[in-house]
């Protein structure tokens, strides 16, 4: 567990070197790491500011100079883990190949990957995203934010003889988002007794035809 030297109370002089900015900046980082690790692992109905203060090393008092309540801590830990996806993401589309079949196996694989590097954010980003009500609202926001870019991707292959309306869209970044949630939870589980390379052929295809669902026409 880190530990942390209580500095004098009302100190607003550099302390032991470091300037007070950097030392919020430091206490943050360590109760967002601190948050993370028990998100991740005992969930939100596991957590206290107690428990992620003795992760964290330090006292009470530093937990308010940076959240105000322990909701807006794990938001803050929820935000962190799918927006570093959707940034992962991101660049993975901008470094695909050309080839549209290609495009979607190289994003599944450098999701994935960003999986396997922290299996909790796994149980962070599909389990405990719908943990409390503060964390449910915040999910389901970050839900079409995380998963539109691939559903525009992918439809953009078809747009021209398969279009897609912006409810076509928002409705295949929820089905994408739960179909990943269902797939990746046993992957890291260990629950799934396959190659990660089929795994991820099959996390590939399953993305790729919900993708390409529309249910608008002209009778809508």
């Amino acid at each position: 567990m880190p530990t942390t030297a209580e500095e004098p109370k009302g100190e607003s002089r550099r302390w032991r070197g470091v300037e007070p900015a950097d030392r919020t900046a430091t206490r943050r980082r360590q109760l967002l790491d601190a948050g993370l690790e028990l998100l991740g692992t005992v969930g939100a109905a596991g957590m206290s500011m107690r428990a992620v203060c003795r992760e964290a090393g330090l006292t009470e008092r530093y937990f308010y100079e940076s959240f105000p309540n322990l909701d807006a801590l794990q938001l803050a830990v929820l935000d962190e883990v799918v927006l570093g996806a959707r940034d992962r993401l991101l660049a993975a589309l901008t470094a695909a190949p050309p080839e549209p079949e290609r495009i979607f196996a190289h994003v599944v694989a450098r999701f994935t990957d960003y999986m396997d590097e922290d299996p909790r954010r796994g149980r962070i980003m599909f389990v405990e995203s719908q943990a409390t009500r503060a964390l449910g609202e915040r999910g389901n926001e970050l839900v079409v934010e995380f998963t539109a870019p691939i559903a525009l991707s992918i439809a953009g292959a078809e747009r021209k003889r398969n279009p897609a309306d912006d409810t076509d869209i928002r409705l295949n970044a929820h089905a994408i988002f739960g179909a990943m949630a269902f797939l990746y939870r046993p992957w890291l589980d260990g629950a799934l007794d396959i190659t990660r390379a089929r795994f991820d052929r099959h996390a590939t295809s399953a993305i790729t035809e919900l993708a390409r669902a529309r249910s608008s026409d002209s009778r809508a």
